[in-house]
């Protein structure tokens, strides 16, 4: 009788949020952010959390997906799937 393999996939991936300063600066940490959150503040928080959600279930195991919050232009990328390596642009 054959068997049957069965695998265990983790559910959710992991996803990191980046802020992108008009200068090119980079913001990656919350303490970081937290001096400069009224920058951002037209970022919808409702709209992050359901991307932060959905990006979640596409990231791969070993992988990492990104959401690049830009200051210039009001613009919000993201990035599916990348390697640890990974940096964003400083410009959109």
């Amino acid at each position: 009788m054959p068997t049957e393999e069965i695998s265990i996939v983790s559910e959710r991936g992991f996803v990191s949020t980046v802020h992108v300063l008009k200068d090119g600066e980079i913001i990656y940490s919350l303490q970081d952010f937290l001096k400069i959150e009224s920058r951002f503040s037209w970022v919808d928080k409702k709209y992050l959390v359901t991307k932060i959600l959905e990006l979640q279930r596409k990231t791969d195991d070993r992988r990492r997906s990104f959401l690049v919050i830009y200051e210039d232009g009001n613009q919000i990328r993201e990035y599916v799937n990348m390697d640890q390596t990974f940096q964003p642009l400083p410009y959109c």
